[in-house]
């Protein structure tokens, strides 16, 4: 819990000091026009999930897999995206932008919160739409050595994609 706790401080210093709880670096991001927000998520990805990985070796995490629903992860998908365009902000930014006082964040959580208890409380009624239940899938394996490669390749993977978005330039408009 510790760890997980100096992560967040320090993602979120990261964050803050990128500016990434600001509408236009969101949408900037969304519209492929900047690649710092991507790089900076792709990192915390792969630090997060090494992290995960060897407090789950050690016994301190427990590892919850919940059953694979495609027609309810897209659908949630869709409704997180078009939450993330409106508002300019996704869950973590939107709390940095409460904390420096932005109303629209604070809305925006509102909305959220709102949201997830109105899916908690029709669930019951609205799961035979969200399709088929295909059971918990995972890869993790019952060697620690072969999920801690399988680990391994993914972070490094995430990594050298940060990598490569970091060399991308978007070309600007000529100016006049």
């Amino acid at each position: 819990m510790i760890i997980a706790l100096i992560c967040g401080i320090v993602f979120a210093l990261v964050a803050q000091y990128a500016r990434l709880n600001t509408f236009d670096k969101i949408i900037s991001a969304a519209l492929l026009s900047e690649t710092e927000v991507a790089q900076i998520l792709l990192w915390a990805v792969a630090v997060s999930s090494l992290v995960f990985f060897i407090e789950h070796a050690l016994g301190m995490a427990p590892l919850s897999v919940k059953p694979l629903n495609l027609v309810g992860v897209s659908l949630g998908g869709v409704v997180f995206g078009v939450g993330v365009a409106v508002l300019g902000y996704c869950p973590g930014t939107m709390l940095m932008a409460m904390g420096e006082g932005n109303l629209d964040a604070l809305s925006g959580y509102a909305g959220g919160l709102l949201a997830g208890a109105a899916y908690t409380v029709f669930y019951p009624a609205i799961s035979p739409l969200l399709g088929p239940d295909y059971g918990k899938l995972s890869l993790h394996f019952d060697s620690i050595y072969a999920t801690g490669c399988l680990v391994l390749l993914y972070a490094a993977v995430l990594i050298g994609l940060a990598g490569l978005l970091g060399r991308y330039k978007t070309p600007t408009a000529a100016q006049p």
